[in-house]
């Protein structure tokens, strides 16, 4: 038991204030230089105010507290945030000084009402094993998290991005379809009238003069459809990647073409590669064929040329037929566009399609009626991600 002395004196340091705050001043002393614990005072833009303590001493005054506590970068607005009577524990934080790499940290946070610094205990972190799992398993958690959103937003943004184009093209799609239809809807129209007329007027020969051509409109309008059915089915639905010997592949789409006198010659490189054999048949297709219909001579050539261009195959398709006009290049691309008789005028349209939805590309060249002739040039990628 205490002697009645050491009771005495006991009970005047808990009866004496300032003797109490003596003791507590030399054992924080004591404490802070033995390197037990340390203390740091931060401002609200985490700015270290004052320091106390050896375990603290790396830690650099009137610098950012993050310069010297690297596991801190991302977790300012939690410190920045604390409340009155909050805390915020960072437990086991690993330090690397100037000297390499220094002991393991606990880190606790107080917010007080009366101050306006906030104040950072630092402990050595020989416990907190657990704590620091855990701590380490929600930044884990929380940096995935943010990928993950990040991700999403960009895909989301890119979605909205063709989103925003596939609207673009369907409004002036619509446009054209409406405006090309017209057209025969309402030599349609004018025909019924003229025969309900020649009935009235019991002229038979009339009567079935306007029939016979209220049949060639409705077969155009039901060519129409088609090629517009045609069109809006064209895509990569179901296409598959697949290994193409791209010189068979003209070959045989020449041998089932009827080319009447139009000589069909291919040049060039043309290898095998491993991509959309449907699609790229179908580009092919249309624009040899769109080359021999609209030739305007007994005699022709078409010259069908391949070459390798870094990333993508590079075919061009050159003949010497009547040419198309600088002024209507443009519009060459859209759905009922022809400068003849022959066809629906879809088959450039689907062109466009197939090498938008393969990322690839066409050029038109042609400067008629100066020069006769017409070169299209595609740029096929080798690789296509479906």
């Amino acid at each position: 038991m205490p002697s009645s002395e050491q009771q005495m004196r006991s009970g005047d340091a808990d009866s004496d204030p300032t003797l109490m705050a003596h003791l507590r001043r030399r054992a924080g002393e004591l404490l802070g230089s033995r390197g037990v614990f340390g203390l740091v005072w931060l401002d609200k833009s985490l700015m270290v105010h004052s320091r106390f303590g050896t375990l603290v001493d790396f830690i650099a005054i009137g610098e950012p507290v993050t310069r010297n506590l690297i596991p801190l970068i991302g977790l300012e607005a939690e410190v920045s945030g604390l409340k009155a009577g909050q805390v915020l524990r960072v437990p086991s934080v690993a330090i690397v000084t100037e000297n390499g790499t220094g002991p393991r940290l606990n880190l606790v946070f107080y917010a007080f009402a009366e101050e306006e610094l906030t104040l950072l205990v630092v402990s050595p972190a020989q416990m907190d094993t657990s704590l620091a799992i855990e701590l380490s398993r929600q930044i884990r958690a929380r940096l995935m998290a943010e990928s993950e959103a990040a991700a999403k937003s960009q895909e989301l943004a890119r979605t909205n991005a063709d989103l925003e184009i596939a609207n673009c093209k369907l409004e002036q799609f619509a446009a054209i379809v409406t405006h090309d239809l017209k057209a025969p809807m309402r030599a349609l129209g004018f025909l019924a009238d003229e025969i309900e007329g020649a009935l009235l007027a019991s002229d038979a020969a009339s009567a079935r003069e306007r029939l016979a051509e209220l049949r060639n409109q409705a077969r155009r309008v039901s060519c129409m459809l088609a090629a517009l059915l045609h069109y809006s089915s064209a895509g990569l639905s179901g296409a598959l990647i697949e290994s193409v010997d791209t010189r068979e592949l003209v070959d045989e789409i020449v041998r089932s073409l009827p080319h009447g006198n139009v000589k069909v010659t291919l040049q060039g490189v043309w290898p095998r590669i491993e991509t959309l054999a449907a699609p790229l048949g179908l580009t092919l297709r249309n624009l040899i064929d769109n080359s021999i219909k609209h030739h305007d001579r007994k005699e022709g050539h078409l010259l069908v040329t391949c070459m390798e261009a870094g990333d993508a195959l590079e075919i061009a398709l050159a003949d010497d037929g009547p040419g198309i006009a600088p002024e209507h290049h443009e519009s060459m691309f859209l759905p009922f566009r022809t400068l003849g008789s022959a066809g629906e005028g879809m088959g450039l349209a689907i062109v466009q399609k197939m090498l938008d939805a393969v990322g690839g590309t066409i050029r038109l060249q042609s400067d008629a009626p100066r020069q006769r002739g017409v070169t299209f040039t595609i740029r096929w990628p080798k690789q296509i991600a479906l």
